[in-house]
């Protein structure tokens, strides 16, 4: 389990990927959050039964199983340092070599046992050209000349380096064969024929759970946009628009800058500007947890402080951690982790929209 990244996007983004979509990205006590008796004061829920929705598909043909072994294959693939031989313009090699400018060696211009693609190469313009032609063993001179603009660094730019390279050795890149072997060495199967079986099983798993999030995203969106906000409740929109701010408060902090800062540098936004959008993607926030939590009512749908712990106990047992572990890995507990990214929605959004898909009519 990782945690989340928050990349540079809008602000609404940002927002609507915790609580559209609904998903995480993963003695806990479910939150405390929309307990109201109540919804009508709040939202006018729209349609939620017999709605129609696509059927996603959910088959597999041969050619994704196929493409789900080819990049076992890829996974499995090998290295072979060949002795012998002549770099081609596409040739991978391995190569030690030493830079000087002026006779004089200089930072970062030396390695030993480099693997360069000759054909694929980010070095200076003349450098991975003049390999091409030289005979494993051989120890050459090259020389070039730094750009103008070498912004890696800024004291060699437009100066004139020789290199003494030796070419250690060709690098093959090697795919195994898919054999019967080759799945008994490197899978729990003991032949092709078994290990295509379950492929195909695993990759029907993943195409029906998919389809079903398909479905569910876009007849919760049907609801949502048939709904109509009445009020919306001021402790839920301050709690939205005040997790927003600290989220980019804790970035600041963990880039050591000032908030002010990170926010025009990140966003291109001052604080005054950033604050403004943060109350908008809050009322859109809330909107959805709004209508969520309203079907939850009319569903009688609940998950008790028991489920909520099995939940997070299940998340960090299939990523292979134990409490402690991942406090130590993540540096905060999987309540703080599950909060921050509205795993108790993700819960309640699965119940309610396992009720609306029931009741719906697909096209």
């Amino acid at each position: 389990m990782s945690r989340n990244k928050i990349c540079k996007s809008t602000i609404v983004a940002v927002m609507v990927a915790g609580a559209l979509m609904l998903t995480a990205c993963g003695g806990a006590s479910v939150p405390d959050k929309y307990n109201y008796d109540d919804f009508s004061k709040y939202v006018k829920l729209g349609k939620y039964k017999n709605l129609e929705y696509t059927k996603a598909d959910a088959s597999v043909s041969d050619t994704e199983v196929q493409d789900a072994i080819n990049t076992t294959l890829e996974q499995a693939k090998t290295k072979e340092q060949v002795k012998e031989g002549t770099a081609a313009s596409d040739s991978i090699v391995n190569i030690d070599y030493t830079g000087k400018i002026n006779g004089k060696k200089f930072d970062g211009g030396s390695a030993t046992g480099y693997e360069l693609n000759l054909g694929d190469s980010n070095f200076i313009s003349g450098f991975a050209e003049q390999i091409v032609g030289h005979k494993v063993g051989e120890t050459f001179d090259i020389t070039v000349t730094f750009p103008a603009n070498y912004s890696n660094n800024t004291e060699l730019s437009g100066k004139k380096a020789t290199f003494t390279i030796k070419l250690n050795s060709l690098v093959k890149t090697v795919t195994p064969e898919y054999t019967d072997e080759f799945v008994k060495k490197n899978t729990k199967f003991k032949n092709k024929a078994e290990y295509e079986k379950n492929l195909k099983n695993q990759l029907l798993k993943d195409k029906k759970a998919q389809a079903a999030s398909s479905e569910k995203q876009e007849l919760f969106q049907k609801i949502l946009n048939s709904s109509k906000i009445k009020k919306y409740p001021s402790k839920e929109l301050k709690d939205a628009q005040k997790k927003m701010i600290d989220t980019y408060k804790a970035l600041a902090k963990k880039n050591d800058m000032s908030y002010e800062k990170y926010l025009k540098s990140s966003m291109g936004m001052s604080k005054k500007a950033f604050e403004n959008q943060a109350k908008v993607a809050a009322k859109n926030t809330v909107k959805q947890e709004l209508v969520l939590f309203a079907l939850a009512k009319q569903y009688n749908i609940k998950v008790s402080d028991k489920e909520y712990k099995e939940y997070l106990d299940k998340l960090l047992k299939d990523a292979g951690y134990t409490r402690s572990q991942y406090e130590k890995a993540a540096g905060m507990s999987i309540e703080k982790y599950a909060d921050q990214n509205n795993l108790y929605d993700t819960m309640v959004y699965e119940k309610v929209m396992a009720k609306v898909l029931k009741d719906s009519i697909a096209k």
